[in-house]
């Protein structure tokens, strides 16, 4: 499992995102990424269950207020 694909995961969903942006533009794009949190915040409740779903998401919230 710690073959090269696992660090070539992060692109397949930049590149669906800037698929989205060329075809449908900047709200085609949010929308997309919309969508794909929303199957990743379904996946960690199934895998992890509510509350550590909810503790990542925080975490990730957290990040990005910092960085903006």
């Amino acid at each position: 499992m710690g073959d090269d694909s696992d660090r070539r995961l992060p692109d397949e969903p930049i590149a669906i995102l800037k698929a989205a942006y060329f075809r449908d533009g900047a709200d085609g794009a949010a929308e997309a990424a919309k969508h794909m949190i929303s199957a990743a915040t379904a996946f960690l409740t199934f895998q992890y269950g509510p509350d550590e779903a909810r503790r990542i998401l925080e975490v990730v919230g957290a990040a990005q207020g910092k960085a903006s």
